[in-house]
């Protein structure tokens, strides 16, 4: 159960992470009361999206490549696929 929390919360950044061409962005928004911040940043064929939610108390670090997604979300690993996030109803599109 705390692992899927993990993820969910990890999902719901990838709502807002645009992929871009190698230049790093930044950015903030907030999903279901809770607000993120974050910059992403493109290396190779991943693009690594760090950050922090809950008011910069909760850090993250997601490395998106084509099927999946791994990383930390509040220093706990999480790992899942973009067919999972999909299976939440949100829409992802790491070809963007």
């Amino acid at each position: 159960m705390l692992h899927s929390f993990f993820a969910i919360a990890a999902a719901a950044v990838l709502v807002a992470a645009p992929a871009v061409a190698s230049a790093q962005t930044s950015d903030q928004f907030a999903y279901k009361g809770v607000s993120y911040a974050y910059t992403t940043e493109t290396k190779g064929d991943e693009q690594i999206v760090r950050g922090t939610a809950y008011a910069g108390k909760v850090p993250f670090e997601l490395h998106i490549r084509k099927k999946n997604v791994q990383g930390t979300f509040n220093d706990r690993p999480v790992t899942f696929t973009l067919d999972d996030v999909k299976k939440l109803g949100i829409a992802v599109d790491p070809a963007k």
